[in-house]
């Protein structure tokens, strides 16, 4: 409450699509799995242009990336809501 009235803002971390550089497809979680790790290749809408469900993850922090073996997968920032 205390950051609120005092105009403190969280930054929050920048998140990155992950798209396969010879595929072109994006790299996805699904989040029906919460305590395993099942990734496959997303076929489904663009994702840099449709809004996609909360039963798969298409970002990804830093963080998250470097933990996983990704290979050649091209990170592509994902735009900042303005007045967040």
């Amino acid at each position: 409450m205390r950051a609120w009235l005092d105009g403190y803002t969280v930054e929050k971390p920048q998140l990155f699509y992950l798209r396969d550089e010879l595929t072109g497809q994006f790299l996805a979680k699904d989040n029906q799995f919460k305590n395993e790790d099942r990734y496959f290749f997303w076929n489904g809408a663009d994702p840099l242009t449709h809004s996609i469900g909360t039963a798969w993850k298409l970002t990804f922090t830093q963080q998250e990336i470097g933990s996983m073996e990704t290979g050649s997968y091209e990170q592509i920032p994902v735009p900042v809501e303005d007045g967040e």
